[in-house]
Parts: structure tokens; sequence; C-alpha cells
């Protein structure tokens, strides 16, 4: 920059001070001010760079925006899936309750027949337990209670056959036994009769006319009137021993 030059303006040389610059040449007047200097320049700034947003979702093609679940058709699929589940489980329900009910009437008709059955062999069981009883008594008519001879005997079935009959000679031998161990049982008409005195011979009321006669009996069939012979002769033993 220079001062101090002079220019001249019209015929008349005039001393101006002129200010020369790259730009041009410039008057100035006699209280021109310097020119002020420029500001210095700014540091740069040593702040971090802002962070950039993340970008957006990239959009489904053909559509503007993000792809979003359809909760709707989610909701209408696990509503039928559920509806489905349930129909499955009410057949099945049903399968299981006819099942049972048919187990319950053939388990019922079984029952019922094993019941019956248990029924009609408590009832064979006491008739026959009936009969047995009813020949104990009326071969125990030498006892001073033939109500009481059932008791004695406690095993009554060795004395019904394979066909059910009673085998009277079983229970008359039986009584017999028990009236020689128990004479008190024994049941006492009159006045007591004098032991027999093996002197004066058999006779054929003796021990061995009763014995004839029981033998005759058993030969007949006639079980009544052999059982009374044994009752008889078991009397006759049993007061022969007092």
């Amino acid at each position: 920059m220079r001062i101090g030059r002079f220019f001249t303006r019209g015929s008349s040389h005039v001393r101006v001070p002129v200010h020369v610059t790259r730009k041009g040449v410039f008057a100035l007047s006699e209280t021109t001010t310097p020119p002020t200097p420029e500001p210095p320049a700014q540091p740069l700034s040593t702040a971090p760079p802002a962070t950039e947003p993340p970008a957006p979702t990239a959009p489904a093609e053909g559509t503007g925006k993000a792809t979003e679940p359809d909760y709707r058709a989610l909701y209408e699929e696990a509503r039928t899936k559920l509806t489905r589940a349930e129909q499955t489980a009410r057949d099945h329900k049903a399968k299981a309750t006819k099942l049972d009910e048919i187990e319950a009437a053939t388990k019922t008709d079984a029952e019922k027949a094993v019941e019956r059955a248990t029924a009609a062999e408590a009832q064979l069981v006491a008739l026959r337990r009936t009969a047995v009883d009813a020949e104990i008594r009326a071969a125990a008519s030498g006892w001073a209670d033939p109500t009481d001879a059932p008791r004695y005997l406690d095993d009554r079935d060795r004395y019904l056959g394979a066909d059910g009959a009673v085998d009277t000679t079983a229970i008359a031998a039986d009584l017999v036994a028990v009236l020689t161990a128990r004479p008190h049982l024994v049941r006492v008409d009159g006045p007591r009769r004098p032991a027999p005195d093996p002197s004066q011979g058999q006779r054929s009321g003796g021990p061995s006319g009763v014995a004839e006669q029981i033998r005759e009996a058993e030969a007949r069939g006639d079980w009544v009137t052999a059982i009374s012979l044994k009752n008889q002769r078991l009397t006759e033993q049993a007061r022969a021993q007092r």
C-alpha cells in the first residue's frame, strides 16, 4: 500500500493522498484513518462430531413404511388352533366315556354272575349242612339231647359224598366214639340195668343179637333202624361202664 502519491485533477495540480491497492487506486482524505486490521482467525473446534442418527428400517418392497406383524391374523390363527384342539379334546372325552360305560356294563354283568354263583354255592353248602345236621340228630337217638350231637362233629364235609349223599354210617360211628369218650351225654331211661352176666350165655337181645340186627338192617338199606340199633348198643355199653 502506498500513500502520498499525487494525481492531477483537471488543469490544476492538486496534491491528494491516494491509497493504492491491487484493486485500484482510491483517494484518501486528509483525515483518513488507517484501515482496521482483520481479527485473527478462530481456532478449529476440537469438539467430537455429532453422532448421526440410526438409519431407518428399510421398507419392504412396494411399501412406503417398515413391515409390522399382523396381530389380527396371528390372533385368528391362534384362535382357530385352540378351537380345533378343544373339539379334539371333546371327541376324545366322549369316546373315553363311552368305553368306560361299556367296560362298566360288562364288568357289572360279570360281577352279577359271580355274585349269583357265590350265592348259589353258599345256599348249596347251607342245604348240605342242614341235611348233615338232620342225619346227625336222627342218629343221636341215644343221646340225652340229640341237638347237642352236631356240636361234637365239626367236620361236616367228610359226611358228604361226591354226589352229595350223606354218609350215615360214618355219622353213627363218630357218634358212638363221642358217647364212649363222654358217657354223660348218653340218655338214661328208667332205672339202671344190671351188667350182663357172661355165664348166662348170649341172648337174642345181647350184643351179638344187636350186631346181627344191625347187619340185617344195613343189608336191607334200612339205615334208620341200623343207626337206632347202634345207638341202643352204644347206650348199653355206656351204662355198663358206669
